[in-house]
């Protein structure tokens, strides 16, 4: 039982260690010049034309590609997510 409890320590260990983290790129801000350059304008864009009036923007960078924008309309907290050329994916 020792021996078990012990190989399955290692495995975790040794799975953590090789493990990447995972980063996000968050911005607070619809200015261009406070958006960092990994968030593209064509997401941007779409982002502007779908939510016009949206307040407490934040930006993230949610894989390849996908970015996810946490924003307040109406009152109401939402999200929605866009490929980095401007496709809409969904909230």
């Amino acid at each position: 039982m020792k021996k078990i409890i012990l190989a399955a320590a290692l495995l975790v260990s040794v799975c953590s260690l090789n493990a990447k983290p995972f980063t996000t790129t968050t911005i607070t801000a619809n200015d261009p010049s406070q958006r960092p350059r990994t968030i593209p304008q064509p997401a941007v864009d779409a982002y502007n034309a779908m939510f016009p009036g949206a307040t407490t923007v934040k930006w993230a960078r949610k894989g390849e590609n996908v970015y996810q924008v946490t924003f307040i309309l109406n009152g109401k907290k939402d999200t929605a997510r866009y490929a980095s050329d401007g496709t809409y994916l969904g909230k």
